[in-house]
């Protein structure tokens, strides 16, 4: 991977963490409508790990330079 890809999959992981944090809020103030169904915990868990992830790696590219 280079740096523009790491750089996509750190933006695209901070989305899916803040949409994952906004659908749980949203579960919590509506327990029983449509959203309240979907995983919001475990988006916010791949957007979390895909920011962890691409941080990492980004370090590593700019330690290597």
């Amino acid at each position: 991977m280079d740096a523009e890809s790491t750089g996509i999959l750190l933006a695209a992981g901070a989305i899916v963490a803040v949409i994952g944090a906004l659908g749980g809020v949203a579960r919590r103030k509506a327990p029983l409508a449509w959203h309240a169904h979907v995983p919001w915990d475990g988006l916010a868990f791949l957007g979390v790990a895909g920011v962890l992830l691409a941080a990492v790696h980004l370090y590593t590219l700019l330690r290597t330079a």
